[in-house]
């Protein structure tokens, strides 16, 4: 029998997420017991400034990115499983793009010692979470038939 296709996609970004989360959580309590000192917290808004930008143009870039994905993927007219397939390829690009700047803002406050990165992380995570897979909402998006969700479901 095959895995349930919507579990497997939400595992994965319970991972992504939660190891997104983990290593925030890390840092932070490092430099909490002063285990971690900021290497040059003069470089504070200059680093503010760059990763807010890359937030920006990732989150945009990577919005569309999606966007346009999806729409490949509700068109096809493959079957379920490789629309799946390509939700899924969507799903990983977008969570990156969101991910990667959160990161970016982690190292930000481990360089600087400044909160502000913090909390940028924090939306990150937020929007991770938002961003999170339901079942219904793809089965919705990629237009899939109860045949299809069946088999999607690792059922026969």
């Amino acid at each position: 029998m095959q895995q349930d296709a919507f579990k497997a996609l939400k595992i994965l970004h319970l991972a992504i997420t939660g190891g997104f989360l983990l290593i925030t959580a890390i840092f932070i309590l490092l430099v909490q017991l002063g285990q971690w000192q900021s290497i040059d917290p003069t470089l504070e808004r200059t680093l503010q400034v760059v990763a807010v930008v890359v937030s920006i143009a990732a989150l945009l870039v990577g919005f569309n990115l999606f966007k346009r994905k999806i729409m490949e993927a509700r068109n096809s007219t493959a079957p379920g499983e490789t629309r799946m397939g390509m939700y899924r390829t969507a799903c990983i690009l977008w969570w990156a793009m969101i991910e990667g700047p959160g990161l970016l803002a982690v190292i930000c406050f481990m360089i600087t010692g400044g909160y502000a990165f913090i909390a940028l992380a924090g939306f990150h995570i937020l929007l991770l979470l938002v961003f999170m897979p339901r079942k219904d909402n793809i089965i919705v998006l990629l237009n899939l038939n109860s045949q299809e969700v069946t088999r999607l479901e690792g059922q026969r």
